[in-house]
């Protein structure tokens, strides 16, 4: 910002960065019909800045480190309001509900287009094209629903479907999803309360938070199919969270403060983990080369404007300097850009892009192909058993559930859903609507405990003393060095079935 110190720059910079913030929470707000998580994470978003605000204007006396920690109560306090307000309110009245009618009467709200192309029966009039009404009507108290006589119920049950099958969802769990998004940045602040902490204690803390934010994206990957919108608002609002709680970050630090604690971790980085460093780097070309390139073009910009010599755009002495022409590797762009490009040019490119490759196909392979054949074959496996008997239907789930969780891709989410679907239609006459549920969870937790016990058993015991399998698994690093400590320990302390619970199963 030292280009910008000028009277007439400050305001040019506060004037561009409001215009910014407007026009992009009018953009998150204009396509809210479309993407109805938007405005939710834009809120989780604005609620730091906010509260950092509110420092700056009632609380300056108080330093950021004391501040931020503070809000840990209120923030954790307003979640389980809201979470309890809402879940208070959904059952006061059938009609707050999310019922099937309720459904489809928010998405007529919402103007809906529905799909009659699937569904052309589902049109009042088959004649005229042109026409959005539907063949029935929902009574005002949202109770009951009137079908005309060849109107078919079931298929037109799902009419709205295509345009607004999460659409409605969230917006009717709005609230829910506030309070988590609320309770992720309580336990956030939680993290920093000030004390003897060091950088390396708040880069683990960080990294711990990374952790949770990495592991709810699993379980939105995993959900992919299982409900309509749910995946993207769950990685939208796991990503908005990580975002706020940045800033919580950044808040809690001046600037100074900031670059030289950025400094300090950097080093212990390249110490403890430089190894890794490739890896790293090859993800971050895959995830950040579009945001390069448009970096690239503003700096392009930015740079042709400080050689028009206006006086909120003159170049500094820093600029001017031959330490600063040493780094200059285009005239195009600005010092700062000219640094990340020589920093990039020194990286071991090929194993860099050749990792960026392993990045590229272990997301396709995770998140598309594993994720869409597991939801295609699972669905096609409840049509195929939905008028067997439960014993044949639990002996093949059981079969197919133990090879899908045996395959390192396969997410595990799908197949206790379709456990869930499966039994509880089979098992409903003989066991009852509660006896098939216990039943489905009873299998459930038996096919889990076997496949785990046949990943460490059957295939690490096995594979224990094959040279590339150890070098693989990396055997000798600290940290699974660090684990077997650990689970040569007696009893079950939290360390040991963390790593139970969430480690690698073989």
């Amino acid at each position: 910002c030292y280009y910008w110190s000028s009277t007439i720059g400050r305001i040019a910079r506060y004037t561009a960065i409001s215009i910014i913030v407007v026009g992009v929470a009018a953009l998150v707000t204009f396509i809210a019909s479309t993407h109805p998580y938007g405005p939710i994470s834009m809120y989780v978003v604005f609620v730091p800045i906010w509260l950092v605000f509110i420092r700056f204007v009632f609380y300056n006396w108080k330093s950021a480190r004391e501040y931020v920690p503070s809000l840990s109560g209120p923030l954790f306090f307003m979640s389980m309001a809201t979470f309890i307000s809402w879940f208070v309110w959904s059952w006061m009245d059938q009609r707050n509900e999310f019922t099937p009618i309720v459904k489809i009467s928010d998405a007529q709200a919402l103007q809906c287009e529905p799909d009659f192309e699937n569904y052309p029966s589902c049109r009042k009039n088959e004649t005229d094209m042109n026409s959005f009404d539907v063949c029935f009507t929902i009574d005002e108290d949202l109770t009951f629903m009137s079908f005309e006589e060849d109107c078919p119920k079931s298929a037109c049950m799902k009419v709205y479907d295509k345009s607004c099958a999460g659409s409605t969802f969230i917006l009717w769990a709005g609230p829910f999803l506030v309070s988590l998004g609320l309770l992720f940045l309580s336990f956030f602040a939680t993290f920093l309360k000030s004390g003897e902490s060091t950088v390396e204690k708040e880069a683990i803390k960080f990294a711990e938070v990374w952790g949770f934010l990495l592991f709810a994206m699993w379980i939105s990957a995993s959900l992919a199919g299982a409900g309509a919108g749910l995946s993207t608002t769950l990685g939208a609002l796991t990503l908005s969270s990580f975002v706020a709680s940045t800033l919580f970050l950044a808040s809690s630090y001046s600037q100074m403060e900031r670059i030289e604690q950025v400094r300090t971790l950097w080093k212990k980085l390249l110490e403890n983990y430089g190894t890794y460093l490739n890896v790293a780097k090859g993800l971050v070309v895959v995830t950040c080369t579009p945001v390069a390139v448009l970096y690239l073009a503003v700096s392009f910009l930015v740079r042709g404007i400080r050689t028009m010599r206006f006086p909120c755009s003159r170049k500094t002495q820093q600029e001017t300097s031959s330490s600063m022409r040493n780094i200059f590797i285009s005239n195009y762009v600005t010092a700062e850009a000219n640094k990340l490009i020589k920093e990039f040019l020194s990286w071991d490119l090929a194993t860099v892009f050749t990792y960026a490759v392993y990045w590229g196909a272990g997301f396709i392979t995770l998140s598309v192909i594993a994720s869409k054949f597991t939801t295609l074959f699972l669905s096609w496996l409840i049509s195929y058993t939905m008028d067997m008997n439960l014993i044949p239907v639990t002996g093949i789930l059981i079969g197919v559930g133990l090879i899908m969780f045996l395959l390192p891709p396969v997410p595990g989410a799908p197949i206790y859903l379709t456990l869930g679907i499966v039994v509880l239609p089979v098992g409903r006459a003989t066991l009852g609507v509660v006896g098939s549920i216990a039943y489905a969870m009873g299998v459930s937790l038996v096919l889990k405990l076997f496949a785990t016990f046949l990943q460490q058993k059957m295939i690490g015991g096995l594979l224990k003393n094959n040279v590339s399998v150890r070098q693989l698994v990396g055997i000798n690093t600290p940290l699974i060095r660090t684990m077997k400590l650990l689970l040569a320990e007696k009893g079950l302390g939290s360390a040991k079935v963390a790593i139970l619970t969430g480690g690698p199963d073989w």
